[in-house]
């Protein structure tokens, strides 16, 4: 489910545009009251306009749907002179009460582009292995949100469907492809030697990508499993500095995969 954005200084904005505005109808009301009529009622009416446009695009920004019909109906009054202080503040709280009816999670700005721009630097990746663009962006995404675990096993899915591909060219034949498939073919043709090779593919890129696999198998893929499709952490969690170091791990991992299966 898609996070709802909230954009604090749109708020902000909002609140100062309709805060002056009140202020500025209750100077009118108040000289009119003592029998000094207000030579810029007719001025702050007009600008009352503008002011409630930029307040209607600034909620259509947060996404407060109530407030914008609001503002509709208040934009109907200035534009016959009617609006008054009273109007405003009763927008104000209404803002409020329809932001009090919403749940807001922050994102701190260093995990910012993780969650907003999630596939920057892993588009080379995803020309060669677009299977993998979904997982990619969910792990991301579950790092900037500091769910760590689930961190951890998108990135395993992510390397999952660059052994997949792998496995289609090292001759798998395991009904079963993934990890566990690549993972013994693989290291059958390196324990065979360069000579036994027939698989197209360079032997120094298999060793590598052998020593990658196994690596991570035991360091990582094992802390983790299935139930009921969901992934479970097996042995404990992810600290925040080992899933950041297992996500570029993984990167570096596609990237010299995608140069190697080209």
């Amino acid at each position: 489910m898609e996070l709802l954005r909230f954009y604090a200084e749109a708020y902000l904005r909002l609140a100062k545009t309709l805060s002056d505005l009140e202020t500025c109808l209750l100077i009118d009301e108040a000289e009119e009251e003592h029998g000094e009529p207000s030579g810029r009622r007719k001025e702050t009416q007009h600008a009352a306009i503008s002011d409630l446009e930029t307040a209607k695009g600034l909620c259509e920004q947060i996404r407060l749907e109530v407030c914008c019909l609001h503002i509709n109906e208040l934009l109907l009054k200035a534009k016959t002179d009617c609006l008054r202080s009273s109007d405003v503040r009763g927008l104000q709280e209404n803002i409020e009460r329809e932001l009090s009816c919403r749940f807001y999670v922050g994102i701190s700005q260093d995990r910012k582009a993780a969650y907003c721009e999630s596939l920057k630097g892993w588009e080379d990746i995803t020309e060669v292995f677009s299977s993998a663009t979904e997982d990619i962006e969910e792990m991301n995404k579950c790092f900037a949100l500091c769910r760590y675990s689930a961190t951890v096993f998108h990135s395993l899915m992510v390397t999952e469907h660059g052994l997949v591909k792998l496995g289609s060219l090292i001759g798998v034949t395991d009904p079963k492809l993934g990890w566990d498939a690549s993972y013994r073919k693989l290291a059958e043709i390196v324990n065979n030697g360069r000579n036994a090779n027939t698989t197209g593919l360079d032997f120094d890129f298999l060793e590598q990508v052998n020593g990658c696999v196994q690596a991570m198998k035991f360091a990582w893929r094992n802390k983790v499993n299935h139930a009921t499709g969901k992934p479970v952490l097996m042995g404990g969690g992810f600290a925040p500095y080992v899933a950041e170091e297992i996500i570029l791990a993984t990167r570096g991992f596609m990237r010299r995969l995608a140069e190697g299966t080209r």
